[in-house]
């Protein structure tokens, strides 16, 4: 079992098992750390089985591209481009020019999407930022402010649309309580199916050695 243990001045321990199958053990500095592992074997071995069903899509696809929940090969070429087919084709010059492509469609998209649903919400946004996320898709400051993770990119077009909404809703009750999620689920019915997608999405872009790469440049 490849584990991770990171020492901190934390009052309890906590474990995560990572999108890549490590665990992750974060603990004050003299806590038994094995222990804790033993303890929780088997709630470790169950989260690790489910991110495994989870990746099941990438397998094997890890060198291609995730693009609007489909998989690519990239050809290297003099200008970019994007071929679907039966297997889906990205030419692009480099790594840092594909980054800089990608960054170009994803907030043409999210001009049009947001706009589209601040009406309907009635609200008004800040500016809209376009990173390379760690840990989430997407996340909205109190000057409403909107930054969205590019590889939002992987995800099929309704997904992006659903995190859009959710985002926009956090504008409005800036909790997960059930005023929120009543307003999320009245612009997007089918919220609840998007967040099990997008588990399944966040597993496989951890996992894809291209968004890695894209997430390295700066």
């Amino acid at each position: 079992m490849d584990v991770l243990v990171e020492r901190k001045p934390v009052k309890y321990a906590r474990i995560q098992v990572l999108p890549n199958g490590m665990v992750r053990i974060v603990a004050p500095p003299d806590f038994d750390v094995d222990t804790f592992i033993n303890d929780h074997a088997e709630w470790i071995n169950k989260k690790k089985k489910e991110i495994e069903e989870l990746a099941g899509e990438i397998k094997g696809k890890e060198n291609l591209l995730i693009l609007n929940g489909k998989f690519y090969h990239l050809v290297k070429d003099k200008s970019f481009e994007i071929l679907d087919g039966e297997e889906g084709v990205v030419k692009y010059y480099s790594m840092r020019s594909l980054k800089r492509r990608l960054v170009s469609m994803l907030r043409e998209e999210l001009k049009s999407t947001v706009s589209f649903y601040s009406r309907l919400l009635g609200i008004k946004y800040g500016r809209i930022f376009i990173k390379m996320q760690k840990t989430k898709w997407a996340s909205c400051s109190s000057k409403a402010n909107l930054s969205f993770n590019l590889a939002m990119l992987a995800l099929p077009e309704k997904l992006r649309e659903y995190i859009v909404v959710h985002e926009l809703a956090h504008l409005i009750e800036p909790k997960h309580t059930n005023a929120f999620w009543d307003l999320v689920g009245f612009y997007y019915p089918e919220y609840k199916n998007a967040e099990k997608e997008l588990k399944k999405y966040w597993v496989m872009v951890e996992r894809s050695e291209v968004w890695r790469k894209l997430r390295s440049i700066k």
